[in-house]
């Protein structure tokens, strides 16, 4: 086998020789891109913005280094080894990005997720959103959570006030309890549950009703009392044509020039502001004893400064734990961008995770069936 590469190599001819050059050129940019990929999420956004764009696109820096791998395979070239080690320095972000999590029968609770997207249809914006709202409250009845964080809930009714939707809502998926913050601005954060809700008061962001999430105690009878925190992180706000660009090849030199710059700009900005939610987030959870669900939009991939930060503080991502696959969560022209998250402390233990392939919005909804230790 060596002596035929060796033969190989040496009836390349000028043209093969120089095609490898260049792949093994390629292999090398891609090790270093994988490295900052895979290391993207220990540095803060608000210092290193540019390191979160790599993070960002780790499925697509994975796939580029596979290709330039096999294709010097098929080159019979030795050089191939730089190529497998960006594929070696990618485990531990594939670890993050796919799970190989083993669901189990069981779980006393079910917890679901789900940003609605003020009720717009992913396929017909002209959708009533009433239409919208009954159909997401349907597919929520057909699998019978106890507790529902929703993000961007808006009013769906026309003439019916933001409260008036939230109860009709609540009625529509069999919950008589909600929860969420009375100010003018609250980020359509909205618990609803079939066991009855505390708010919790004290001194921290959430008591003083920030916009980025709500708490409430969940107090299950027998089965427990928890915290069930409800978020939703600043998105990138793109725009659909920013959005077609990045997703749909064949982008003309006008179009570049002109949603390049803003697209970039949105990202880099969406980076520093979630550093900064995020660390305000975890310093104003109360940590108390009682078990605590962390649920919402984080608008962030598992290779994040935002994902490293809460799984630092001590969360377990239930998707990795009683998941399967890649998980992706946007339901959108991007692909593979896992953004929603269940977040569970210690004193939760995840027993089976579900994405529902169900496109009411321009996200799945996410599902987590779990016990209290």
């Amino acid at each position: 086998m060596r002596e035929n590469r060796e033969n190989n190599g040496n009836k390349r001819g000028f043209f093969g020789r120089l095609i490898v050059a260049l792949l093994t050129m390629l292999a090398v940019i891609g090790i270093v891109a994988m490295a900052i990929s895979v290391l993207s999420g220990y540095f803060d956004p608000a210092s290193f913005p540019w390191l979160s764009f790599f993070g960002l696109a780790f499925w697509e820096i994975l796939a580029f280094n596979i290709v330039i791998f096999l294709l010097l395979l098929l080159m019979w070239s030795r050089k191939a080894w730089v190529a497998l080690m960006a594929l070696l320095i990618s485990v531990p972000g594939f670890f993050k990005s796919f799970s190989f999590g083993k669901a189990q029968d069981g779980g006393d609770l079910r917890v679901m997720s789900y940003n609605v997207q003020i009720f717009k249809d992913l396929y017909d914006e002209d959708k009533n959103t009433f239409d919208v709202a009954n159909g997401i409250a349907q597919m929520v009845r057909e699998n019978q959570p106890d507790v529902l964080c929703v993000q961007e809930f808006n009013a769906f009714k026309p003439n019916t006030s933001r409260a008036e939707c939230v109860k009709l809502f609540g009625a529509l998926v069999d919950m008589p309890y909600h929860y969420y913050h009375q100010k003018a601005y609250f980020c359509g954060n909205v618990i609803f549950s079939k066991y009855p809700l505390s708010p919790v008061k004290d001194e921290t962001d959430f008591s003083k009703e920030r916009d980025y999430g709500a708490v409430a105690e969940v107090n299950a009878g027998e089965k427990g009392k928890f915290l069930v925190i409800c978020t939703h992180l600043v998105s990138f706000r793109l725009t659909k044509e920013e959005v077609t660009m990045l997703s749909e090849p064949g982008n003309t030199k006008e179009e570049v020039q002109e949603y390049g710059k803003s697209i970039i700009s949105k990202l880099k900005s969406a980076f520093k502001r979630r550093s900064r939610q995020v660390n305000r987030l975890l310093a104003s959870i109360p940590h108390d004893g009682r078990p605590i669900l962390l649920c919402g939009d984080f608008n962030d991939t598992p290779l994040s400064y935002t994902y490293q930060q809460i799984k630092k503080s001590g969360f377990n991502d239930g998707f990795v734990v009683a998941g399967h696959g890649i998980g992706h969560t946007y339901a959108g022209k991007l692909p593979l961008l896992r953004i929603d998250y269940i977040w569970g402390d210690d004193e939760v233990q995840p027993m089976r995770f579900k994405r529902i392939r169900f496109k009411g919005s321009d996200h799945y909804p996410v599902m987590m069936d779990f016990n209290l230790r």
